[in-house]
């Protein structure tokens, strides 16, 4: 369930970075948040069957139980969103604004934490709804200002909890684990463009941009560990940890790499490429000029 996780902050991290824009990251932007959706409902399924398991008897409760919970965190999502946008009024200041915005994420995180799911879906939807209800894009601009160093801890706080004596067994599963999420990843992908008939761009590039993970696995390893019998949760933990070293120094590459050669990243060329014409000696009769990023952006820049 963790392997179908892509690293929002990553992704989104290498795209500002790299001013990248167009149709493959809007699609990139919204597999992303699919598939972690998709990843928290399935995680909190799978932890439920193993729980019910150790006990010798699954019922159909124990599916529907979780399923139930994970309604509940979109409820309570979506309410505190609606809630959020209601008390954002123009007249309020910068730090009221912040203020209010914690607190009800603070909110969110004691309510799910008290049924022992991850309020991962909850605050995804939390600002989904405000962002739908609002346009305001400036709250995320104020918010983001004072992650980094949250980030920063919580990193230092997961690398607390790796166990390297462990590496000799544990680091084995991690490293295949590491490489055959990247092949379902791009093979997942892949098959899915070519389902819904997308562009060449997307059907080649597209797995790449959703290899790297860290964030979003590395918290629902962490409630595993509290919600698992101790040796599978420890076992969890450990492959998490290590694999998320591999792909925090893969996964921003292959990012950048899908983003350059799917055409979203425009380099100074790019940006200072004149009108490309093929004088009419050079022309091939019947034969039209292949249509690279770089001339598809160059035509763009030309028309608009």
């Amino acid at each position: 369930a963790i392997a179908t996780a892509t690293a929002p902050a990553s992704t989104m991290a290498t795209i500002r970075q790299y001013h990248a824009r167009g149709p493959f990251v809007n699609i990139l932007l919204q597999v992303v948040a699919f598939d972690d959706a998709i990843c928290l409902i399935a995680f909190s399924i799978v932890i439920a069957v193993i729980n019910a398991s150790a006990s010798a008897k699954l019922t159909v409760s124990d599916i529907a139980l979780p399923l139930f919970y994970n309604l509940v965190a979109l409820a309570i999502g979506f309410i505190s969103g609606v809630i959020l946008s209601k008390l954002m009024t123009p007249r309020r200041s910068e730090d009221n604004r912040l203020i209010l915005t914690i607190s009800l994420l603070l909110g969110i995180a004691g309510l799910c934490a008290a049924v022992d799911i991850s309020p991962l879906l909850s605050c995804m939807l939390y600002g989904t709804t405000y962002i739908n209800m609002t346009r305001d894009k400036e709250l995320y601009r104020q918010v983001e200002r004072f992650t980094p160093p949250i980030l920063s801890l919580f990193f230092v706080v997961s690398g607390m909890n790796l166990d390297i004596t462990s590496f000799g067994t544990l680091g084995v599963i991690g490293a295949a684990y590491f490489v055959i999420r990247i092949i379902g990843k791009y093979l997942g992908a892949c098959l899915g463009a070519v389902m819904v008939n997308t562009s060449k761009s997307i059907r080649n590039y597209l797995g790449l941009a959703l290899i790297p993970q860290a964030g979003v696995a590395i918290g629902l390893a962490f409630l595993g560990k509290r919600v698992l019998p101790e040796d599978l949760g420890n076992i969890l933990l450990t492959i998490i940890l290590s694999s998320s070293v591999l792909y925090e120094l893969v996964g921003p590459a292959s990012a950048k790499i899908a983003l350059f050669y799917s055409g979203s990243i425009k380099t100074k060329q790019d940006k200072d490429l004149p009108e490309q014409k093929i004088p009419e000696e050079e022309a091939i009769p019947g034969e039209a000029p292949i249509l690279t990023p770089e001339l598809v952006e160059s035509i763009k820049e030309t028309i608009l």
